[in-house]
């Protein structure tokens, strides 16, 4: 409740803020906009968000949701994005859950398992996100309201290592209390396997700084199509992520261009329009985007490959995404001999 409440007042804030600025030059700002560098951004965001499914798919794999084809993994991520931009708090990753349970390999993990694998998926991205904007905060100062950010970025970066840490060394026990509870809380655990997994871990690593990188180069096309400096990428790219801390409105709306907004201004000399322009427009591309692929991924989903009957025969590796990525690549899922045989299952929801 005191999160909700937080991201109201914060939206609220903006809200009053926006009233500041000249609707009407950011509106030419927009229309203004060179087409081709913001079809480039469109593209190098899709691009982003489809490593960083690939990234999620690694995780669950290790958390033992065995044998979720990467092209349905795909599709449910994108799924998901679309719900996350419509809904406030990252309130979309319910559907994500829901949409891996639909699908046998979840139904055979359990819903604890999947949960896990979000959970691990969630930590490494925040620890590769959270050491970039670390190293942007640090090199180039953030101004204005964003200037004791970085100090979130050190919290964040410090909370994901330690934990990190804490789960490969400390030893853990049997949870206590009614069997339920500690079956669920095993599950989870089991679910985060990708902390624990040293290959698959450096495998989702490595997706997710590639994802990354393609983040910011997404923003500095928009910048550039924009004739704001695109060299304001990285930090533009730390304050969202910073901002984004913060419950507030589907897909950050309003707790981004309270921050963003002046730190452009004060950091690069952008005019207050110019800055909302690049806001609103970094707004329509992960909407426009996530929209339009949630939308197509959602009807082909329902064609079979969301129940396992599709012919989606690219599955990420069955021992715990450990394996090279060439191997999710092979028509062939891992187990599965040439004839046709298949590996031996487990019960529905007993992993």
């Amino acid at each position: 409740m005191a999160a909700a409440l937080a991201g109201i007042a914060v939206a609220g804030l903006a809200a009053w803020g926006l009233t500041q600025v000249d609707a009407a030059a950011a509106g030419a700002a927009l229309t203004g906009a060179d087409p081709r560098l913001v079809a480039a951004a469109l593209a190098l965001y899709l691009v982003g968000q489809t490593v960083s499914g690939a990234m999620w798919a690694v995780c669950q794999g290790a958390g033992g949701v065995h044998r979720l084809p990467l092209g349905t993994a795909l599709g449910m991520h994108w799924v998901s994005r679309a719900a996350c931009e419509l809904l406030p708090a990252s309130l979309g990753e319910a559907v994500r859950v829901a949409l891996v349970r639909r699908h046998p390999a979840g139904a055979r993990a359990g819903g604890w398992r999947i949960a896990g694998g979000i959970a691990g998926y969630k930590a490494i991205d925040a620890a590769v996100t959270g050491a970039a904007v670390l190293v942007v905060a640090l090199a180039v100062p953030l101004p204005g309201p964003a200037g004791g950010l970085r100090w979130t970025a050190v919290g964040s970066v410090a909370v994901v290592a330690l934990a990190a840490v804490a789960w490969r060394l400390v030893p853990r026990r049997p949870a206590e209390g009614p069997g339920r509870i500690r079956r669920a809380l095993a599950r989870l655990g089991e679910g985060a396997g990708v902390l624990g997994h040293g290959p698959a871990a450096r495998t989702a690593t490595v997706l997710g700084v590639v994802a990354l990188l393609a983040r910011v180069l997404s923003l500095c096309a928009l910048l550039a199509a924009l004739g704001a400096p695109p060299q304001a990428a990285p930090v533009a790219f730390s304050v969202i992520v910073l901002a984004g801390i913060v419950p507030a409105a589907p897909g950050g709306a309003g707790t981004r261009e309270l921050v963003l907004v002046p730190a452009l201004v004060m950091a690069y000399g952008m005019t207050s329009a110019d800055a909302l322009a690049f806001s609103l427009a970094v707004q329509a591309t992960a909407l426009a985007s996530s929209l339009v692929v949630g939308l197509v991924a959602l009807a082909w989903l329902a064609t079979g490959p969301l129940t396992g009957r599709g012919g989606d025969l690219v599955a990420v590796p069955a021992d715990g995404a450990g394996a090279p990525l060439s191997a999710a690549l092979s028509p062939r899922a891992p187990g599965t001999s040439r004839r046709g045989g298949r590996p031996p299952t487990t019960p529905a929801g007993t992993g």
